[in-house]
């Protein structure tokens, strides 16, 4: 799995969350989905929804609204879930829409861990179409603490 910039370009899959363009690496995105019924998963870390069961895989499903501070908002049928994996796990992600994937160079991308401190959640920001991206860090999805959480969580689930 590529996660760095280091290639002369890379793909991102391009998704909306209150018409704001963010985006994952291409090759941590499994598949994008119709949103599903999830089902609470009980004492999981407060960004878990809970979790849906793709083709026989328990999948916890994120609310990056919540990582990014956003407005709650009900699920609309017209939305989206990523999976992606982050490394550790398989999560779903919500999201508004998916516009596309799109080729990224390097020179497009403004490493957010040099120039953005703050945001750590955010691996950098490309400009892609006159657009700016934020491009989502699946790497830092869940803290050491909210692993653990969730890894007992799932553990609870399947007894």
């Amino acid at each position: 799995m590529n996660n760095s910039f280091q290639t002369t370009t890379d793909q991102i899959l391009v998704f909306t969350l209150d018409e704001m363009s963010y985006a994952l690496l291409l090759p941590t995105v499994v598949r994008v989905i119709h949103t599903v019924e999830v089902r609470r998963l009980p004492k999981a870390p407060e960004i878990i929804s809970g979790i849906i069961n793709v083709q026989g895989q328990i999948i916890p499903v994120a609310d990056i609204r919540k990582r990014f501070g956003l407005v709650a908002r009900e699920t609309d049928p017209d939305d989206r879930m990523i999976i992606a994996d982050t490394g550790k796990r398989k999560v779903a992600l919500f999201v508004d829409t998916v516009t596309g994937i799109k080729d990224l160079s390097t020179r497009q991308f403004v490493n957010s861990k040099e120039n953005l401190p703050f945001a750590e959640y955010i691996k950098g920001v490309a400009k892609v179409d006159n657009e700016l991206i934020l491009i989502y860090d699946l790497e830092q999805f869940l803290s050491l603490d909210e692993e653990k959480e969730l890894e007992q969580a799932l553990k609870q689930k399947n007894k």
